[in-house]
This record gives C-alpha cells, sequence and structure tokens, in this order.
C-alpha cells in the first residue's frame, strides 16, 4: 500500500514538472520570435537610412527582452520556492491599455503575415484583476493562433466590452475554423486538430490549453465559437 501511494505520488510530481516545462516553454515563445522577427526586419532595410523605423524596431525588441528578463524572474522564483502550480501576482491592469501594448510589440509579425488587425474598445472601465504575465500570454497565444490559421493576409478583430460585472475580450479571425467535432477538444492538452493538407502548422497542442488554465486560475472562462472555412472566436470572460 504504501509502495502504492508513493509510486502515485511520484507519478503526480512528474507530471507537475512536465506541466510545468511545457508551460514556461510557451510563455518564454513568444517574446523570442518578436525579437527575432525585428532583427529579420531590420536586417532587410538600410537603418542609416531609415532611423525612425530603426528606433520603433529597437523599442518593440527592447519591450520583448524586458518582458522575457520579467519571464525568466518568474521562472526562476517557481523553482526557488519549488512551487507545484504556476505562481500568479495578481494586481489591477487596465485591460484596453494592454491589448494595446500587445498589438503594438507584434507589428512586426502582422506586417511579416501582411495582416489586418482591428481593435474595438466598448465601455469606460476596463480594469481587472489579473497577472499581468500570464493574461498577457493567453491574449498572445490567441492573436498568434488567428495568424496561423488564417490564409494570405489575415484579418483578426477583437473586441472589449465592459458588461458591468465582467470584461470580455472575443478574438475573431477569418481563417480555415475548426470542425464541430473538434470544438471540445481544442482546450485539451496536445491536441491538434487535424488538417490535412489544408494548413502545415507546426506545434504541440498546448496554446490553448495554457489559455484555459490561466483563464480558470482568473475565476474567468474561455469559450469557441467556429465555422469551419469561415473562422473562429474566442471569447474571454472576467469576473470582476
Amino acid at each position: 500500500m504504501l509502495v502504492f501511494k508513493s509510486l502515485e505520488q511520484q507519478q503526480q510530481l512528474t507530471q507537475l514538472k512536465n506541466d510545468f516545462i511545457s508551460n514556461v516553454s510557451h510563455e518564454l515563445k513568444t517574446p523570442i520570435s518578436t525579437v527575432s522577427v525585428a532583427i529579420e526586419a531590420l536586417s532587410s532595410f538600410d537603418a542609416l537610412k531609415d532611423p525612425h523605423r530603426t528606433k520603433e524596431y529597437l523599442a518593440i525588441s527592447q519591450m520583448e527582452l524586458n518582458r522575457l528578463n520579467l519571464l525568466v524572474d518568474h521562472v526562476l522564483r517557481t523553482a526557488l520556492f519549488d512551487q507545484k502550480q504556476q505562481i500568479y501576482q495578481f494586481e489591477e491592469i487596465n485591460l484596453s491599455s494592454l491589448i494595446e501594448e500587445i498589438l503594438h510589440s507584434l507589428k512586426f509579425q502582422f506586417e511579416k503575415h501582411q495582416a489586418q488587425v482591428d481593435f474595438h474598445p466598448s465601455g469606460s472601465n476596463f480594469r481587472v484583476t489579473a497577472d499581468r504575465i500570464h493574461l498577457t500570454n493567453v491574449i498572445y497565444n490567441l492573436i498568434d493562433n488567428a495568424l496561423k490559421y488564417s490564409n494570405n493576409q489575415p484579418r483578426v478583430t477583437l473586441h472589449l466590452e465592459d458588461q458591468g460585472e465582467q470584461l470580455v475580450v472575443r478574438i475573431q479571425d477569418e481563417g480555415i475554423g475548426i470542425p464541430p467535432q473538434y470544438q471540445q477538444q481544442v482546450f485539451e492538452k496536445f491536441f491538434r486538430v487535424p488538417t490535412g493538407n489544408i494548413h502545415n502548422v507546426k506545434g504541440h497542442g498546448l496554446g490553448l490549453n495554457y489559455v484555459h488554465q490561466v483563464m480558470g486560475a482568473h475565476g474567468g472562462t474561455v469559450t469557441l465559437h467556429s465555422e469551419p472555412g469561415q473562422g473562429s472566436t474566442f471569447v474571454l470572460y472576467f469576473k470582476r
């Protein structure tokens, strides 16, 4: 009996460690990708002849490197205190301002994909109590998916609605969509929607599971509305 419990505890610890590594890997991916695209963009034109553009690219890169530094610090603190779950540092955040910052930092990706991205806030109170790092990663993940699973020149629309007792974020694309039989599974770890030859996108099936975990830790929810060939809309609900 004791041996069985010991094995069960060991399996739980292994699973927790694997979850932690998976989530951390996903968190670190976006700022690294953004800086890589910035360097690629800087190398494609004469920086000395366009100092304004160069300054803008360097500013975005610096912002992402600062975020990467915060993520590394977050990882070290989690490891130091031997936490069995993600550490969340909740603070009051203006969600509209945060989304604006995210869209600005993703400018390189939008240019690379020739994407049209619109943001429509509605209301007056956009403050919510949340973990800035995790919430930033959630929105990054959903926008990144909208770009990856769209065809040429993606169109992505973000709506932020102040509904009094809750804030609602809708991230809508006009991409390939998700068949109905897979929509209940997309938030499961390692699940990837079979796309055949329609779209060749690399991934590990971790992003939406991470989104689901973070929203749950915030006392919120995430839902999906999708039509194959017409696109997908992910909706984030934050209680206040």
